[in-house]
């Protein structure tokens, strides 16, 4: 992977449109990992006890973060946040995250997060994640629920560097039928 240079003052985070929609799925969303979150359930008649726990895997993982065209699209209209980082001088964008409101429960949950490989490690998802804290509290939400794969552990360390603290998890969230484990941050 070659070390691309950043400068700060020519980052624009900026609303996505519908333009931007074949640049986010062309991002590389790769990622690699050796360790992933093994949930366990005992359940009895009177008590229910869930295990999370960090499992260290033979060998690497190498997986990516999959990205639904129709969810971005959809991610365009009201009810939704989508924001990507564009680069001034280059015209390329470098990351997105979206957000999809719950007006019932006043919560946003967090779909995606995607910085480019070439660009991760520079604070940009930090940057991305005080952004959409900002766009919730302007629309009096109270909380933000991470939607994370238990196979994505550095997305795992990533929320939990943020602040973001385990709320639960669901069997077969996604559609892949991937465990999702829920991180919350309140706004």
């Amino acid at each position: 992977m070659k070390n691309t240079t950043l400068d700060p003052s020519q980052l624009i985070f900026r609303d996505a449109v519908e333009e931007d929609i074949p640049y986010c799925l062309a991002l590389d969303s790769d990622f690699q990992t050796e360790h992933v979150w093994q949930m366990t359930v005992q359940d009895s008649p009177d008590e229910i006890q869930i295990s999370c726990r960090r499992q260290r895997l033979p060998r690497r993982l190498d997986s990516r973060h999959v990205a639904v065209p129709a969810r971005l699209e959809l991610a365009l209209h009201s009810n939704f946040c989508f924001v990507v980082i564009q680069d001034k001088s280059t015209n390329h964008l470098l990351g997105y995250i979206t957000l999809r409101v719950d007006e019932t429960s006043h919560v946003a949950y967090l779909q995606d997060i995607v910085i480019d490989r070439a660009y991760r490690r520079r604070s940009l998802g930090s940057r991305l994640v005080h952004v959409a804290r900002i766009w919730t509290s302007e629309f009096d939400l109270r909380q933000i629920i991470f939607e994370i794969p238990t196979t994505n552990y550095p997305c795992i360390l990533f929320a939990e560097a943020l602040g973001f603290t385990f709320c639960g998890f669901n069997d077969h969230h996604f559609a892949n039928r991937e465990i999702a484990v829920f991180f919350s941050l309140s706004v």
